[in-house]
């Protein structure tokens, strides 16, 4: 019997398991955060949780800056390659949403008596 807990993905990571997750350096993911906004908007912090939690849609914003950082240089077209990285990631996002209620829809369908 199949639990629903086991089949359930996280919304918040430690940078820890960002690191195991991605095979990107804490130390990396952190400076990201700083410059990118893409990436900063992903971090929740609280007053009283001295660790910062990374949504989950972080992992796509790391493996995303991985995929780019060598075709474009980010010292000197940061905001212009934020900008772009962010549109593209929320697009993607948005699809990939949409091919899932999609997904689910038929899913219902083929199930339904």
């Amino acid at each position: 019997m199949s639990s629903d807990s086991t089949n359930k993905e996280k919304y918040y990571y430690k940078i820890g398991e960002l690191e195991k997750i991605t095979g990107v350096s804490s130390t990396k993911i952190r400076y990201w955060s700083q410059k990118f906004k893409s990436l900063k908007d992903q971090v929740k912090t609280s007053q009283g949780y001295s660790h910062k939690l990374y949504h989950h849609k972080s992992i796509d914003v790391i493996l995303n800056l991985m995929k780019f950082h060598n075709e474009i240089d980010i010292k000197s077209q940061f905001n212009e390659f934020d900008e772009k990285l962010t549109d593209k990631i929320n697009r993607s996002q948005n699809i990939t949403s949409k091919i899932e209620n999609i997904r689910n829809k038929i899913k219902r369908l083929i199930e339904a008596p």
